[in-house]
């Protein structure tokens, strides 16, 4: 008799791997997601940071490098990159050619809309509308006679412009918490750098990533990925043996309710009956790491994931992948103005292979096992754009409440006034402090026709509360307990957001302030930093 065949050896992805979503080489935020706006910013950031870059790459790399001008625009690549950048202008240029095309349409159309007579019918003009935009737009008044458009954003997901041919995932090793910053640096060929040319709704991705739970044999993750053999065997040393008599052990019911803060604005709610994750952004495992909690101290099943806005450092798309086939259903703001600045989370996530998003408008509820999630206004932070995709979210479980304020504004104190009266006094408040916060072009620039000068730019920033808007926050939901996070001080957040703690920093000062009058009053408060269990 013949001897049995060896069963396939058992892996899983290594802890210490990042895998970072790319379009057309650089890190996929929400901007980059939807066609629109990823037209711009392809137009308006991209092209120029790396056509700057070929003038002077010592320039960008002392400049990236300096404390003071980190966040800028300027590409963060170790020696001369200059050939590469070169070759990913002419890529970017020839796979983006129809977004290139849509950018310049977008100039021309707010060019046309400029000379519009109110006293006349928008019809007469769609003849003129350009090209690469007739049929995703419909020109419109407001109530002053000021002629604009809206984008018929889902339409515009249905085209050749959200063709994923772009889309990748750049695997390496993580030796500390520090990542070249999103926005300024693409992710170029490295000896320890696989890309794959997987789109970020290819099934296989969540094999791969399940395996860091339920190992399984190498070969089914390549072919589940649909890898050729050079690739597959490119990606093969990010994983490890596994055994499988060695899976982890169960883990244990969560007895009383408990909030579990894994750092920035990411939190994770637990109690008996389920759990859900607010803003997940994973702190990354690597030897030497440090404290912290990380993806092995998530539930195997978490029911529901809540995103505030679409900023970087909120809807993270690179731990969102990673977790997607653990998620339910992912909870985002309502976007339907199909304006420029206003891309829909629910149409890019969708886009992205999650299966099941749900957006709820101001005041709209639903339910989860964990408790009833309540979407509460979010006010200011965006420059004093019209966004609308942005929300505060209050959970009420157990006869307690809990409030995810993100980076929400006080601009108008009467307004959480009336919040209060709509849902309540609010038990657990959670808050963002940046209150000197990046200016309005550091996001959006791209957006603009014209690009607003350095002074506009300066005055209308992206800020949260200073210490007087949370207290008057504070005081209008009548929180018993107060924490500030969110402010991007863990270094694992520095790649997103280039900041850094100092306790001399304005914001950490306001913070500072804030938590010390809080606790004057008989409040607890406390400044969060890295990672924590906190009582519910």
């Amino acid at each position: 008799m013949s001897a049995p065949h060896p069963s396939p050896r058992l892996v899983s992805l290594r802890p210490d791997v990042v895998a970072e979503p790319l379009i057309d080489r650089w890190y996929a935020w929400s901007h980059l997601l939807s066609p629109a706006t990823a037209a711009r910013n392809i137009a308006r950031r991209h092209l120029p940071i790396m056509t700057s870059y070929l003038k002077a790459p010592a320039v960008h790399r002392r400049s990236a490098r300096t404390p003071a001008l980190a966040g800028g625009p300027f590409m963060d690549l170790d020696g001369d990159r200059s050939a590469d950048v070169e070759e990913l202008i002419g890529t970017t240029r020839r796979r983006a050619a129809r977004l290139l095309a849509l950018d310049a349409a977008v100039d021309a159309l707010q060019d046309l809309l400029a000379d519009a007579d109110p006293r006349m019918p928008l019809e007469q003009l769609y003849p003129q509308v350009p090209e690469p935009l007739k049929g995703y737009v419909e020109l419109v008044y407001d109530l002053r006679g000021n002629a604009s458009f809206r984008l018929i954003e889902a339409l515009l997901y249905r085209s050749d412009y959200a063709a994923p041919g772009g889309q990748s995932l750049a695997l390496s090793p993580l030796r500390a918490d520090r990542r070249p910053f999103v926005l300024s640096t693409p992710r170029l060929d490295a000896d320890d750098r696989t890309v794959l040319p997987v789109a970020f709704d290819h099934p296989g991705l969540d094999v791969m990533f399940s395996t860091t739970r339920s190992p399984r044999p190498f070969g089914e993750i390549a072919e589940a990925l649909e890898l050729g053999p050079d690739t597959a065997a490119a990606l093969a040393p990010f994983f490890t043996p596994a055994d499988a008599s060695a899976a982890a052990p169960p883990r244990e019911p969560v007895g009383a309710p408990r909030l579990r803060y894994l750092g920035h604005a990411c939190v994770l709610a637990e109690n008996a009956h389920g759990c859900l994750l607010v803003d997940p952004l994973l702190p990354p495992e690597f030897p030497g790491a440090g404290p912290r909690l990380a993806d092995g101290d998530l539930p195997d099943r978490i029911d529901h994931v809540l995103i505030t806005h679409g900023h970087q450092d909120h809807l993270v798309l690179e731990t969102l992948l990673r977790l997607r086939h653990r998620i339910g259903t992912i909870v985002v703001p309502r976007s339907d103005a199909g304006s420029l600045q206003d891309p829909s989370p629910r149409l890019a996530l969708e886009a992205a292979g999650f299966p099941r998003v749900i957006e709820l408008g101001e005041l709209q509820e639903t339910e989860t096992p964990v408790g009833r999630i309540t979407a509460v206004p979010f006010f200011g932070e965006h420059g004093d754009l019209a966004i609308s995709a942005k929300t505060a979210w209050l959970l009420e479980a157990g006869g307690r409440t809990v409030l995810f304020a993100a980076d929400t504004a006080t601009v108008d104190p009467d307004a959480y006034a009336h919040v209060r009266r709509a849902v309540g006094r609010v038990d657990v408040l959670f808050l963002g402090m940046e209150c000197e916060g990046a200016p309005l072009t550091w996001l959006y620039g791209p957006l603009f026709t014209p690009e607003p000068d350095r002074e506009v730019a300066a005055r209308r920033r992206l800020n949260g509360n200073d210490d007087r808007g949370a207290a008057a926050l504070a005081e209008a939901m009548g929180c018993g307990r107060a924490y500030v996070y969110a402010m991007g001080h863990e270094p694992w957040v520095w790649y997103l957001t280039t900041t850094t703690f100092d306790e001399a920093a304005v914001p950490v000062r306001a913070a500072e302030r804030f938590v010390a009058a809080c606790r004057a009053r008989g409040i607890e408060a406390r400044r969060l930093h890295g990672s924590c269990d906190l009582p519910w």
